[in-house]
């Protein structure tokens, strides 16, 4: 999850540097985070859902030591 939230902060970060008047850069900014937050931890919470949490702790560790590792 941890990786997820590096990933959407940056978009938005970056989302918010294009504009040219630094206010919409903010408030774009900041609707792009809350977007990707909210889809990032809904479909975290659907595979939470969906896999038994023993299979879904073991995929996501999986998962993060490969991107780690």
């Amino acid at each position: 999850m941890l990786v997820l939230t590096v990933l959407a902060l940056g978009f938005s970060c970056g989302l918010a540097r294009y504009p040219r008047r630094a206010s919409v850069g903010i408030i774009l900014g900041v609707f792009a985070g809350i977007a990707s937050m909210t889809i990032v931890s809904g479909i975290v919470a659907f595979l939470g859902y969906a896999l038994p949490f023993g299979q879904f702790d073991y995929w996501l560790a999986s998962l993060v030591g490969g991107i780690l590792g």
